[in-house]
């Protein structure tokens, strides 16, 4: 079946995400780093915030439940978390490029509402798309299969007809489990290779 469907992950994919840099600006000595990053960025919380199911002193809190003598390092990390994303060069080019050849093109993906409020700048791609899904609006989070069939019945998506694109493993293989086809992300040029793979140029 031909594909006419393509279907970004944004973090790390279409929108630079990283926390390191900004962490060690705000938290440089060794062990608060690590305490801070593991009560954060690398906590169940942090996934569980992109349902955007609480508001900004809930989520500060769920932080601070983890290491709570670093509240006022975790207070200030969540001030400007939209600091962890940044512009990819490509990603605008490309989407029009898909689009001039008749691609439609869309974005699936988990996103905090805080970073969006904070650096919606970075996602004004998303107005040259077809449609996007993000989490904290539909209270889902991939690699949940409801995020994609949502995604899919609101605009009409065959899956048969779509690629995925997102460098998580998990959700690649919940795109496939629906019968999408999946690329696990690397960089743009092997997801280029990829695509031309399913005909996709």
């Amino acid at each position: 079946m031909k594909i006419t469907t393509i279907i970004f992950d944004l973090g790390r994919v279409l929108v630079g995400y990283g926390w390191e840099a900004y962490l060690r600006k705000l938290v440089p000595e060794p062990a608060a780093y690590e305490a801070v990053e593991r009560a954060v960025f690398k906590s169940p919380a942090w996934v569980e915030h992109d349902k955007g199911l609480l508001g900004r002193e809930e989520e500060i809190m769920d932080f601070v439940a983890a290491a709570p003598e670093y509240e006022k390092e975790i207070r200030a990390v969540y001030e400007n978390l939209g600091e962890c994303t940044w512009s990819l060069d490509y990603a605008v080019p490309w989407i029009q490029e898909l689009k001039e050849k008749g691609y439609r093109v869309y974005a699936l993906s988990n996103w905090p509402e805080h970073i969006y409020q904070q650096r919606g700048d970075k996602l004004d791609l998303l107005e040259l798309m077809d449609g996007y899904f993000l989490s904290f609006q539909e209270h889902l989070i991939k690699p949940d299969e409801k995020a994609f069939l949502r995604l899919m019945e609101k605009y009409g998506i065959e899956p048969g007809e779509a690629v995925f694109l997102d460098d998580t493993r998990a959700n690649v293989l919940a795109a496939e489990r629906l019968g999408i086809h999946g690329i696990l992300f690397t960089s743009q040029q092997q997801a280029r290779e990829e695509l031309a793979k399913l005909g996709v140029q």
